[in-house]
């Protein structure tokens, strides 16, 4: 209760703000329509720039960047998309979820020098 009692006041208390800024608003119009002054009265305002560029000038031109993607940016843009379609597909339930780029399998074969891992070494005593 105390909360929606903090929000009404801070609410009153916009209102009030908006309602001087509303108020403030009218009495600058009421000026301007006392002085006789109509927006339409004046002229359109002469351009500072002339209308022909001097010879010796150089005018700003817009360059538009190069949109050429590199090898590395469209495979990442490829592997993005092929992510994505899993994904999609996983949350339909079309497919299961792959297993992550650094997933690696625990099947794996033994170099010729390291003995299987659940053989017993003998004891030497």
């Amino acid at each position: 209760m105390v909360t929606l009692n903090r929000i009404v006041g801070m609410l009153q208390e916009q209102r009030r703000a908006l309602l001087e800024q509303l108020d403030a608003v009218d009495r600058a119009i009421a000026a301007l329509d006392s002085t006789g002054v109509a927006v339409a009265d004046t002229g359109p305002a002469e351009p500072d720039l002339p209308a022909e560029p001097t010879p010796g000038a150089v005018l700003p031109r817009r360059v538009t960047p190069r949109r050429v993607l590199s090898d590395s940016h469209k495979q990442a843009l490829v592997v993005g998309r092929r992510k994505a379609r899993e994904a999609r597909d996983a949350a339909k339930g079309l497919a299961r979820e792959m297993p992550g780029d650094s997933f690696v399998p625990a099947i794996g074969t033994r170099g010729d020098r390291q003995p299987p891992r659940l053989v017993k070494r003998p004891i030497k005593g």
